[in-house]
Parts: C-alpha cells; sequence; structure tokens
C-alpha cells in the first residue's frame, strides 16, 4: 500500500514540479546526487590518505620528512583530493540552498495558482456541497495543508540523495565484505516493520480526530473572525468557549499521547536490534584488521561505509515511511480535489444572443437540495416576468426566496419542470453566459479594499475604468453624498489595513448596490436591497429601481412595503 501510494503520489508530484520548475528540479536533483557522491569520495580518499600515512610511519619517524618526500610517500594525491573534495562540498552547498529556495518560492505560488484556477470551474452548488467542504477540511487538517505538494516533492529530492548515499556506500560495504551488508540489512528489518506499521496507525488517528479537529476550528472562530470575535465578546462566551476549546485539545492530546507510548517501545526494540548488527559488524571488522595486519584507512573505510550504510537504510525507511502520510495528502488534492467537477450538467450548450431583457419563464418548477432526501423547497411553481418588468418576491424566512434566486442566476437547476429565458430553457445556457446578462447584489456580499471608484467599477473588472458611469451607479444607489463627503472622494481608500476608512453597514451596501449598476446589465437581482439601509436612503434607492428603464428587475425581500 505504501509503496502504491508513494508510486501515484510520485508520478502527480514530479509532473506538477517539471510542468512548473522544469529546470530548477533537475538542478535540485542533479546537486543531491553530486552532494551524496562527494561526501562517499571524500571518507574514499581518507581512508587512502590514513593508509599512505600508515606505510610512510615507520619513515617519518626515522627522520623527519621533506616536502618532496611527503610528495614521493603517497601523501599529498589523497590530501589534496580531499581539500578539493571539501571546497567543491562548499560551492555544492551554496547552490543547493539557492536553487532550493528559488524553487520552493516559485512552486508556492504556482502551487496556489492551480488551486484556484481549478477552483474557479467548480459552480456554486459544488462549492456549497458537503463533499466539498469535508474534502477541504481533511486537506487543511494535513501536516502542510495546501502545500503538500511542495512538501512531497521536497521529501523526494531528499529520498533522491538518501538512495545515492545508500548505493555509493552500500557498494562499497559489498566490495570490502558482503556479509556486512546483509548483516546491517537484517537488522533493520525489525525498524522497518515498525516505521510502516506506526505510520499507518497514526494515518488512522489523523482520520479518526478529523471531526474533533473540525469542532476546534469552529469554537476558535470567535478569536480570529472580527464579527464572531464582537458577537462573542458581547454574548460573554469567551470563558465557556475557551472550557470547550480545553476539552477538545485534551482529547487531541490524550489521543496522541497513547501512540506516542506505544511508538516508543516499539521504536526502542527495533533501534536496539539495528545496534547490535551495527556492533556485531564493528567488532568483527576490528578483530579482522587486527589479525591480520589490515590498513587502518581500509578499516576506516569500512567502519563509516557501514555507518552510513545503516543510517541511509534507516532513513530510506523513515522517509518512506513519512511520505505515505504525504503521498496520501498528495493523492488527496491531486485525485480528490483536482478530480472535483461542477455539479451543474450543461447538455447541448447554445451561447444567447438577447437584445435588452428577454422574457423569463417559470414552469412546473420544483427543487430540492441534495442532501435533503427529496424534500422540496419549491414545488410547482409557475410564473412569468415581461421584459422591463419590476418583480418582488416576497415571503418569509425559509420561504424557498434565496433558492429562487440560486436558480434564476443558474447556480442550480430545477429537480422538476424547466426555465425558460427568451425562448432557450436555462440548463442549456453556461452560467458564464448567462452572466453576462444578470447582475446580482446578494444579501451576503464583500466589498474588498480597493478605491471607492475602483471597488464600484470592479463588477466589470478587465474592462476599462468609467468615471462617468462610476458616478451615476453611485448616485442610482444614493451613495454619492457619502462619497462627496470623504476628502479623497472616489479615490478614497477602504479599510484601514491598507491605511483607508471603514465604511459603515448602510455605506457598504449603497456602494455594493451602486457595483451592481455599474455592471449595467438588461436584468438585475437584489436580494434585501434596502438591508441595512435607513428608512429615507431605502426609499430613495427603492424609487431608483422602480425608474429603469429596459431593465428587469427581481427584487427578493421580506417586506411587503417593497412591493
Amino acid at each position: 500500500e505504501a509503496l502504491g501510494a508513494l508510486s501515484s503520489a510520485a508520478r502527480y508530484s514530479w509532473a506538477f514540479c517539471l510542468r512548473n520548475s522544469k529546470k530548477m528540479t533537475i538542478a535540485r536533483i542533479a546537486i543531491a546526487v553530486m552532494t551524496t557522491l562527494v561526501a562517499y569520495l571524500t571518507v574514499q580518499a581518507t581512508g587512502w590518505l590514513i593508509n599512505a600515512m600508515q606505510g610512510s610511519a615507520s619513515l617519518f619517524r626515522e627522520k623527519g620528512a621533506t616536502l618532496p618526500e611527503l610528495v614521493e610517500s603517497g601523501i599529498a594525491g589523497p590530501a589534496a583530493l580531499i581539500v578539493s573534495l571539501l571546497l567543491v562540498g562548499v560551492v555544492l552547498g551554496r547552490y543547493s540552498w539557492f536553487y532550493r529556495s528559488v524553487w520552493t518560492e516559485r512552486l508556492n505560488f504556482r502551487n496556489w495558482r492551480e488551486l484556484y484556477d481549478h477552483r474557479a470551474t467548480l459552480d456554486v452548488g459544488r462549492f456549497q456541497s458537503k463533499e466539498y467542504d469535508d474534502l477541504v477540511r481533511q486537506i487543511e487538517e494535513l501536516p502542510n495543508i495546501w502545500s503538500t505538494r511542495i512538501r512531497f516533492s521536497d521529501e523526494m529530492i531528499a529520498l533522491v540523495a538518501a538512495l545515492s548515499s545508500f548505493l555509493f556506500f552500500g557498494s562499497s560495504l559489498v566490495w570490502h565484505g558482503p556479509a556486512y551488508a546483509v548483516v546491517i540489512a537484517l537488522a533493520t528489518v525489525p525498524m522497518m516493520v515498525t516505521e510502516f506499521r506506526l505510520t499507518a496507525v497514526s494515518w488512522a488517528l489523523f482520520e479518526k480526530l478529523v471531526p474533533v479537529h473540525k469542532v476546534r476550528n469552529m469554537l476558535e472562530r470567535p478569536f480570529r473572525v472580527k464579527t464572531a470575535f464582537v458577537q462573542a465578546l458581547g454574548f460573554n462566551q469567551m470563558p465557556a468557549l475557551r472550557t470547550e476549546i480545553d476539552a477538545n485539545v485534551e482529547e487531541v492530546v490524550r489521543t496522541y499521547d497513547g501512540y506516542r507510548r506505544e511508538a516508543f517501545g516499539a521504536e526502542m526494540r527495533s533501534s536496539f536490534c539495528g545496534a547490535v548488527g551495527l556492533c556485531l559488524v564493528l567488532v568483527h571488522a576490528v578483530w579482522d584488521t587486527a589479525a591480520n595486519a589490515g590498513e587502518i584507512g581500509t578499516l576506516t573505510v569500512i567502519l563509516a561505509a557501514m555507518r552510513a550504510f545503516q543510517s541511509n537504510l534507516e532513513t530510506l525507511v523513515s522517509l518512506i515511511a513519512e511520505q505515505w502520510v504525504s503521498a496520501k495528502g498528495v493523492i488527496l488534492i491531486e485525485r480528490d480535489y483536482f478530480g472535483l467537477r461542477p455539479m451543474l450538467r450543461t447538455d447541448d450548450p447554445a451561447i444567447p444572443d438577447f437584445r435588452g431583457a428577454p422574457r423569463i419563464e417559470f414552469e412546473n418548477v420544483s427543487f430540492a437540495y441534495p442532501a435533503t432526501d427529496g424534500k422540496l423547497v419549491l414545488k410547482g411553481v409557475s410564473f412569468a416576468i415581461e421584459p422591463g418588468s419590476k418583480v418582488a418576491i416576497v415571503g418569509r424566512s425559509g420561504a424557498g426566496k434565496t433558492t429562487m434566486q440560486s436558480l434564476f442566476l443558474r447556480e442550480r437547476d430545477p429537480t422538476e419542470g424547466k426555465i425558460v429565458v427568451g425562448g432557450m430553457e436555462l440548463r442549456h445556457i453556461l452560467p458564464r453566459d448567462w452572466n453576462e446578462y444578470v447582475s446580482v447584489l446578494w444579501q451576503d456580499y464583500v466589498v474588498l479594499e480597493r478605491r471607492v471608484g475602483e471597488e464600484i467599477a470592479s463588477s466589470r473588472l478587465g474592462e476599462p475604468y468609467d468615471h462617468d458611469m462610476v458616478v451615476r451607479a453611485a448616485q442610482f444607489a444614493d451613495f454619492e453624498s457619502v462619497v462627496l463627503g470623504k476628502p479623497q472622494g472616489y479615490e478614497t481608500q477602504i479599510g484601514v489595513e491598507f491605511g483607508g476608512c471603514e465604511l459603515s453597514g448602510g455605506e457598504r451596501q449603497r456602494l455594493a448596490l451602486a457595483r451592481v449598476r455599474y455592471r449595467d446589465k438588461p436584468i438585475m437581482i437584489l436580494d434585501e436591497p434596502d438591508a441595512r439601509l435607513d428608512p429615507a436612503s431605502a426609499e430613495r434607492v427603492i424609487d431608483g429601481v422602480f425608474a429603469l428603464e429596459g431593465v428587469t428587475v427581481v427584487m427578493i425581500t421580506h417586506h411587503v412595503s417593497c412591493a
């Protein structure tokens, strides 16, 4: 299972790295291999130097050695090689840092771009689905959350380095004593089994605790989100929230403490087995060198090789075991997240070409949300809206007004019946094409921290800024007096975070309404347009709405006065 997960994750990660930073990725792998090769050659050169010094020891004891004699004794060669390798190691170390820094930064930006680009392909129904929410929660509980692909790729390069070192030192150990390699490998088997078993247990605990982390995230929201913070203070909730959070954390800590106790004992036993194997090889290698008058330099190489062999073997197993978790995270992102598709299906899509506002017809429309076991929110709704009409959908809370808005916007399709616009069934028009005819004020809207004029014009983002249209839109929303009351007018910066000013709830409502008007589409859908306005402003806004010519307006409200 581990190798299967690693294989799949490796394919995904290398593909991600190569399409976003091919040269840097290849450079990092090459440097990793070269660095381990330099370390291996340094050990070999050290053994060569020790052997040369051992052979010349009697000459040095009998008389002092001159520089020519040192050169002739064979010491100069390995000494020069060691110095050269150390200098090369310094250079490789700096290049490794440079490429890793650039590679990480570049992939971080590309990672988020890919994630956002895919998210933009989803529709509202998918974005609001339980499947999407559970998947996002699971990803955000991963140790490296949305950056798991980058972390896993970095670990794979470390794995390449460890594998190179394992092969270099392993070949040296096999050359000098094949039995040594077998003994050390067998002594490491318990550690391999332990690592994979503990990793499997750790992943199972992670999946088990995802709902617990999800609850804590909800409880911590008042400490992180401004509106929730204000509400919690007003209700004096902080002490009680702290108690609930502590209980939640205690459950997590208690669960992982049990895992850590089990891991401690298992790893102690497996590590002891590995140490026994290493000691046996060490004792035999020393005895064999002493008994047969072997070269001390060769013994040094053997000792270094066997320690590096075992260390690299343990590192390989640990990395593979640790990457098993990261691999599952990579697969979760690549296969599950990027595998998400919009819930809406647009069969035989057609591009509309309406001249002005089209006629809108609901024909026996019923709707049930996917997770409600077919419970209908709307049942058998039929009506028609003529072009340029001003229509109010009025009803109590929970009566289905917001659902009607979703159907108007084609965020969702009817469960039964159909919606026809300008003679075309709406389910045959892609949402992005239908959006070219509709402008909407949502009940839960967002105002970003741009300059006032820029934010009004943001409903046509990507098009040239038209100041005259901005002014007319502000006048329509009864917002011009607010703007002119600011020293910088339409250049006023929104938000104290950027050194600007905060707008009140009513001012944000009017700015959002001006933004909708600036979009200048033939259909306008307004959800509670006067919700945060004082009576005088609300009256002026509603009068402006009814004064629009050639624009179909659908107001969703529970205020009968608006109708």
